[in-house]
């Protein structure tokens, strides 16, 4: 199998005050005491990276071959980004303290990638914007459907399994609004508070305290591997599903004892308004919004997060894998809508983890004070993802370009 690899181009403005020639056992290689460059700038595929300083101490380029190391190295304004603007990450500054090697990637199929390697790695004011739609990746969506394994419909909450350990509250208000015969238009405001336990919510005490007049519309079933929201008129109407949840076994398992995981909900389907007929004169499904979402949560014992090819590992060494994270917004089934949250810390694992150009790899890799987290929507549908982390910190970084 022949892997095509992407043409990778760098840059930059050099400044050096003094520098030797070595000549050994080791190989032929050009020494330089502490060196300065200046917008740097590269090119691979369809990504572009740059960064507008570095400083470099006691370091060394081997002749012949692609390899520069370095005793210590700091970086400064660094970006990354796609030239179709799907992604784009940037950072204030990039310490490696400990010294830093690049070199050809190992692979000879792809020989135009490179390597940056460091023991030790701190990045700071840390800014990622992803731009949707999001969906399958490049490779998923390259599988002839004859060859590709039937999708699962509950695939998307089977992968997000590292949401068990979670722990917290979710509160947050349905509102719906309906064109009912005879009642007329009518707005239903349901309060949902949801305690979280070992990542699931308990809905059949949920459903118990529902207000009695919107729990004469709204109604919480479970009828085997399916979960809904549905509302009726009382005594003489008919029901109708507002949303439904289709519920992997074991999540199926769980809801006959009245409980259900949080990773189900997020795996949900809404009701399709259906065109009035002529009878009816009137779409009774007019809105469906849920608002005052003010979410406090905590991942408390290790899990691991499958991403495309790599993977992320969340806590360990009796660490949590994520810190206080607390959301608040609103969203609709249409029009724009915005959730917004900060987070105390998350530690992760990565192996493999492919950003746009880029593949990830850290022993440990540490986000502090994640200060600002956007997500917009249109309708139930991500349509941009923002971060800023103040400080992240990595062990054994490993990122491979092209």
């Amino acid at each position: 199998m022949v892997v095509a690899s992407m043409p990778t181009k760098v840059g930059a403005d050099i400044e050096v005050q003094q520098f030797g020639y070595v000549g050994d056992d080791q190989g032929k290689r050009l020494v330089f005491p502490h060196a300065q460059t200046h917008k740097i700038e590269g090119k691979s595929g369809s990504a572009s990276y740059g960064a507008s300083d570095c400083t470099f101490e006691k370091l060394e380029g081997q002749l012949g071959i692609l390899r520069w190391e370095a005793e210590s190295a700091s970086v400064g304004k660094i970006w990354l980004k796609s030239d179709t603007g799907k992604y784009s990450v940037t950072a204030d500054r990039m310490e490696m303290p400990h010294g830093m090697r690049l070199v050809r990637a190992a692979d000879i199929a792809a020989s135009s990638r490179l390597e940056l390697v460091s023991p030790h790695v701190s990045f700071s004011e840390l800014r990622i914007d992803l731009e949707g739609p999001f969906g399958r990746s490049k490779d998923e969506s390259a599988t002839p459907p004859s060859q590709a394994p039937p999708k699962s419909p509950t695939r998307r909450q089977e992968k997000l399994r590292f949401l068990d350990s979670l722990s917290g509250r979710i509160y947050l208000t349905i509102k719906v609004q309906l064109d009912l015969p005879v009642v007329g238009i009518r707005t239903l405001d349901q309060q949902l508070r949801l305690p979280i336990q070992e990542g699931s919510v308990d809905f059949r005490a949920l459903e118990k305290s529902l207000d009695w007049l919107e729990g004469a519309f709204l109604d919480i079933k479970h009828d085997g591997d399916l979960l809904k929201v549905v509302w009726k008129v009382p005594i003489f109407g008919s029901t109708h599903e507002l949303i439904t949840w289709k519920l992997d076994k074991e999540a199926a398992t769980m809801a006959a004892f009245g409980r259900v995981p949080v990773r189900s909900l997020l795996d949900f389907q809404t009701a399709e308004p259906k065109a009035p007929t002529k009878k009816e004169k009137r779409e009774i499904l007019k809105s469906l919004k849920v608002q005052g979402i003010d979410v406090a949560i905590s991942l408390l014992a290790p899990r691991n997060l499958e991403v495309g090819q790599g993977l992320i590992a969340f806590g360990g060494d009796d660490q949590p894998g994520m810190v206080d994270l607390k959301v608040s917004g609103a969203i609709a089934k249409t029009g724009p809508g915005a959730l917004r949250g900060a987070i105390g810390s998350i530690d992760t694992t990565i192996k493999d983890l492919r950003v746009g150009p880029m593949e990830i790899t850290a022993d440990r890799l540490h986000f502090d004070g994640l200060d600002q987290l956007e997500v917009t929507f249109d309708g139930f549908k991500m349509t941009k993802i923002s971060v800023v982390i103040h400080r992240v910190t990595a062990t054994n970084l490993a990122i491979t370009i092209g």
